[in-house]
């Protein structure tokens, strides 16, 4: 049995059906561009050296070798695959909200040549987190539902434990990580302006999801409350950081859906 997963952007409901091309009537169209190279498994380059971020969606991490860092599983992977997809081809760009991000890059929704969605064909094959940030939500709806059958067939990053949904409760929330967090909201606690879903019985130690003012501010011109998230099953995501237990602060309330008729996740094992 399929999870039911009730979307909380309102304004994505009216998204074509699954597997159509986004639908662009209401987005702003911000150039269009001759590929150039992929840098990671979400970004590429343009003819005119720009750096081009599709939007709503984060690939795994990749750090060249000898980096700090250790790169994601799949990510070698999921840059391979932009590459083939994009690389020499003539895409059209469309924007939504800010165009530019805090490392200068054009975010925005790319169609390819045939008028396919770039973004959800990541989604579908596996290669990408679906991941919206504050002002964009067209098509969100549509990503995750490719995403959860991407998920569900085991495809892609889907492939490896430590890229799949933890459960609030289980312990493997880590401070640090980039994650997918699910849970019941146990309570809804308030301190100035600020909300704060409690997936435990000990708010100082268990996982918290915090939505500050501006953020509620988006929920409540979606006309939702976030008091109404107690005693249900919610997915977050993003990165985890620690503020009396492990927390994830929201940026915009497209990191946030509430599941229906949870079942418990299905492991997944790295190749």
């Amino acid at each position: 049995m399929r999870l039911g997963v009730a979307i909380l952007f309102l304004g994505v409901l009216a998204t074509p059906a699954f597997g159509q091309a986004l639908d662009t009537t209401t987005l702003k169209p911000c150039g269009e561009t001759v590929a150039g190279d992929a840098i990671g498994g979400a970004r590429f380059m343009s003819a005119e050296g720009q750096v081009i971020k599709s939007a709503l969606v984060k690939a795994p991490e990749l750090w060249e070798p000898g980096a700090q860092y250790s790169s994601w599983p799949h990510a070698v992977d999921a840059k391979k695959a932009l590459q083939e997809k994009v690389a020499g081809k003539t895409v059209t760009l469309y924007c939504e909200g800010q165009k530019t991000n805090r490392l200068g890059e054009l975010v925005a929704h790319v169609i390819m040549p045939d008028g396919g969605w770039l973004a959800l064909e990541l989604v579908r094959e596996g290669h990408v987190f679906v991941f919206p940030g504050a002002t964009r939500k067209q098509g969100l709806s549509t990503l995750y539902e490719a995403e959860e059958e991407a998920k569900a067939a085991g495809k892609g990053l889907w492939k490896y434990k430590n890229l799949n949904t933890v459960m609030a409760d289980s312990g493997q929330v880590k401070p640090g990580w980039f994650q997918i967090v699910r849970g019941t909201v146990q309570d809804v606690g308030i301190v100035r302006g600020t909300y704060y879903l409690n997936f435990g019985a000990d708010w100082r130690t268990d996982f918290t999801i915090e939505i500050p003012p501006l953020v509620v501010r988006q929920f409540s011109q979606l006309s939702i409350d976030p008091e109404s998230f107690k005693g249900k099953t919610l997915e977050g995501r993003g990165w985890i950081d620690n503020k009396s237990g492990p927390r994830l602060l929201l940026q915009g309330p497209g990191q946030v859906r509430v599941i229906a008729d949870a079942e418990p996740q299905k492991e997944s094992q790295p190749e």
